[in-house]
């Protein structure tokens, strides 16, 4: 397992400069990697309202006092912030150097959490290093289906055999239902963010218009693609990168199933290597 000795020796600031990393990065990093973004989950998403689904992911992924966690798109540090004040020892990982920076200033001088800028097809971790993997609030999808297999095929060649991966993604049936075409959502502090947006179902791709008009300037639209899946879409890949699903839920808090009004929420254990994991297939 990575001590945090070696953690943080290896890159103190949590800055890592690879361009061969950079060049990997989906087009959607342009969007998150935005202060137009911080600003607006920082608007919609209450610290109280992370906190809590930061501790229901870590409950479900079965997690000790001082279990090792991964983040991964930890964004703002939303989740990573309150699970270290917790007591875990969090790394947080994004491709976001915008968002990276405010996870940093939430975090203060704390040792923990540990940030670091980086690709999910290729994580600098060592294996079976982790006691937990985290991937939440729509943090998957970005990479399309071969991108995010490798990644969910890195998540699992980074957890301890046995380790468990929780996964909290849009639910393909939210898209028409939760989700309309248009739609204006005022934020607390004025603004207003104005969506468009349009899913082609033969692809299961959802592409997502933002406008953000809050009177700082540039109201410009800001585009990303994002891969939906359904419940069985992910089981299957979660499958075939070498977990066994436990656990499949509408939320966070490991209650209900899935439906068009709730996000999808899949909890996958680290398979054995030679146990029907799909491991090296």
């Amino acid at each position: 397992m990575c001590s945090s000795h070696n953690l943080i020796a290896s890159d103190k600031r949590g800055i890592v400069h690879d361009m061969a990393m950079e060049q990997a990065m989906a087009p959607a990093a342009r969007f998150f990697d935005d202060d137009r973004y911080l600003r607006t989950v920082v608007a919609e998403k209450p610290p109280a309202k992370s906190a809590a689904e930061a501790h229901g992911a870590a409950r479900l992924a079965g997690c000790r006092a001082g279990a090792l966690i991964l983040d991964a798109g930890c964004g703002n540090g939303r989740h990573a912030v309150p699970l270290a004040r917790a007591g875990y020892r969090v790394v947080g990982l994004d491709s976001s150097g915008v968002l990276l920076a405010a996870a940093r200033r939430a975090a203060r001088d704390d040792l923990w959490p540990h940030f670091v800028r980086g690709s999910y097809t290729k994580l600098e971790f060592e294996a079976a290093a982790f006691d937990a993997v985290l991937c939440l609030g729509t943090s998957l999808g970005y990479l399309g289906d071969d991108g995010d297999l490798a990644a969910l095929r890195e998540f699992r060649r980074v957890l301890v055999p046995g380790g468990r991966l929780v996964v909290e993604t849009l639910h393909r049936g939210e898209i028409g239902a939760r989700l309309r075409e248009h739609e204006e959502r005022p934020l607390g502090y004025g603004g207003t963010l104005r969506v468009e947006r349009r899913f082609d179902r033969a692809r299961g791709v959802m592409r997502e218009a933002q406008r953000l008009e809050d009177g700082t300037g540039d109201a410009s639209p800001r585009t990303y693609e994002l891969r939906v899946y359904g419940g069985d879409e992910l089981r299957r890949m979660l499958e075939g990168a070498g977990f066994v699903v436990t656990g499949c839920y509408a939320s966070l808090d490991g209650e209900g199933e899935p439906s068009s009004t709730t996000p999808l929420v899949l909890v996958g254990e680290a398979a054995a290597p030679g146990c029907g994991s799909g491991l090296g297939q």
